[in-house]
């Protein structure tokens, strides 16, 4: 994305067909999530919906970069239902597998991030799943958005929250206001044995590498609570962003300290 706050996408690839021109006066109220069923980039979606009856407001690519298909302000037809359509932005993502359906790392962090900038600027409020924020599923008999609505939803949307929340200000993200953790951005030792690092802030989510005693970690100012741990975020070399559990909640032990 070239700029989150006005919504200005890595590419542009409009449509002129399977698609209708204005909103017939309705307010965009809802983010509505879909699947590829398939790895797509944004030019694949434009070239599919050119002869099939089906359009998305933005494409996520496995990579992350977003493309929009059709503008915020004419209606997508992609929940399936036409009331629906008139209020809601169509978000689609690319998945990286088929058995299970998943998406990738990026397109879950952009996705994420796109959502919440969705949220901030039709003031729609903190996303919340089922309020705000609903799969295809909720309007279409479709087993769409696959993996977003099951496995990598609480990571989808802990995500998404945590981008709202820096966004209008917080200076953190988490997963609820009392559940605040501030995590000041610097370069922090490993002060256990071993720590893991995962694709998402969760105990359930992928151990994609590890940290052990001694070595340093750069984190960025970012935090949030989730299943019992106050997690923090950085960046990896490939342009992943990482997860580690920094502490119990209760901060009875840290299992990192910030370097002098």
């Amino acid at each position: 994305m070239k700029d989150w706050n006005n919504l200005d996408a890595d590419e542009n690839l409009i449509l002129s067909t399977h698609m209708t021109k204005g909103r017939q006066g309705r307010r965009i109220n809802k983010i509505v999530l879909h699947h590829n069923g398939g790895n797509l980039t944004g030019k694949g979606c434009y070239d599919v919906w050119q002869t099939r009856e089906a359009s998305a407001h933005y494409q996520v690519a496995a990579d992350g970069r977003i493309t929009q298909l059709v503008w915020d302000t004419d209606t997508a037809w992609h929940a399936g239902n036409w009331g629906a359509n008139l209020t809601s932005i169509g978000v689609e993502h690319a998945d990286i597998s088929s058995n299970p359906w998943r998406i990738s790392d990026a397109t879950l962090d952009n996705g994420a991030h796109l959502v919440a900038a969705l949220c901030k600027h039709y003031g729609l409020g903190r996303p919340q799943w089922g309020v705000n924020v609903f799969p295809h599923s909720h309007f279409s008999a479709t087993a769409c958005p696959a993996s977003i609505a099951g496995g990598q939803r609480d990571a989808y949307m802990a995500r998404a929250q945590a981008y709202y929340d820096s966004m209008n200000g917080s200076p953190v993200g988490s997963s609820s206001a009392a559940n605040a953790a501030n995590v000041v951005a610097g370069a922090y030792v490993v002060s256990c044995d071993a720590l893991n690092v995962r694709s998402a802030p969760s105990t359930g989510a992928k151990v994609v590498a590890s940290y052990h005693r001694g070595q340093t970690v750069n984190l960025d100012h970012w935090g949030t609570i989730a299943d019992g741990y106050i997690w923090g975020r950085y960046t990896a070399y490939s342009g992943a962003v990482r997860y580690i559990a920094l502490a119990p909640a209760d901060k009875s032990v840290w299992y990192l300290t910030l370097k002098k």
